[in-house]
């Protein structure tokens, strides 16, 4: 397992510095500072954010946006997932809810919903709605996968239903859901912090991406795109750690 971490962090190494190798690529192919920051103008402008308190009061509050809709669809997924393979009849019916959800133009909602609930809430939801469907088939997918002589054999034996969801569906699924939820939890980070650039969110990351836009701030704008980043990658990590975690203890 060890092993197998250091690989994930070696892999994740090289590819964020064949992203900076194509930052350096860009900026010396456009020669201009105004439009391409040097990745070390971009540094220092990172690190004076870091101790900046406005940026943490903005960077929280992204934060939490984030993570509520990615706790919330990630519960209703697991809940509709697992309703869905105890009851195909079920999962047929849901199925065409699941099609809509994802075939959602995405800005078309973001503005109606700015209209509904204000720039605070608005990218929750927007999130939320993006984020649904994709867990939710991960999951199913996750749950269709077990070993079906184990489900035979609790059905058998007379287990009742919940103790085999708590004790088998979900321990077993668990490896494939968690990394499943890794990327959901970094894509919902950039999907809050897009959809706060999109409603002007105050006292946002992406409200604060807005201003050094308008402002022509790019130096600041390239130095908030590469914390999201590089927190989203951290998150996205994260449970992945969770995840080898889960398949050593279900193995």
């Amino acid at each position: 397992m060890k092993k197998r971490i250091w690989v994930n962090l070696a892999q994740t190494l090289g590819a964020i510095l064949f992203l900076i190798a194509i930052w350096y690529a860009i900026y010396f192919l456009v020669g201009n500072e105004q439009l391409v920051p040097a990745f070390s103008t971009c540094l220092k402008e990172a690190g004076k954010l870091l101790i900046s308190g406005g940026f943490w009061n903005a960077f929280f509050r992204t934060l939490g946006r984030a993570l509520g809709a990615f706790g919330l669809a990630f519960i209703l997924a697991i809940f509709f997932a697992v309703l869905s393979y105890l009851l195909p009849a079920f999962e047929k019916v849901f199925a065409p809810v699941v099609s809509a959800l994802r075939s959602l133009p995405t800005l078309a909602v973001l503005l109606i919903l700015l209209v509904w609930w204000g720039a605070g809430f608005a990218p929750v939801a927007v999130a939320f709605l993006s984020l649904f469907p994709m867990l939710y088939t991960g999951i199913l997918a996750a749950l269709i996968g077990i070993d079906k002589q184990l489900i035979e054999i609790s059905r058998l034996q007379g287990t009742p239903i919940f103790r085999r969801i708590y004790r088998i569906y979900l321990p077993l699924s668990a490896p494939y859901i968690l990394r499943e939820a890794g990327g959901a939890l970094s894509f919902s980070l950039k999907l809050v912090v897009s959809a706060e650039v999109l409603a002007v969110t105050a006292k946002s990351l992406g409200g604060m991406m807005q201003e050094a836009k308008v402002f022509a701030e790019m130096p600041t704008l390239f130095a908030l795109m590469a914390i999201v980043f590089v927190f989203g990658l951290a998150l996205e990590l994260g449970v992945t750690y969770l995840a080898e975690i889960a398949e050593r203890k279900v193995k």
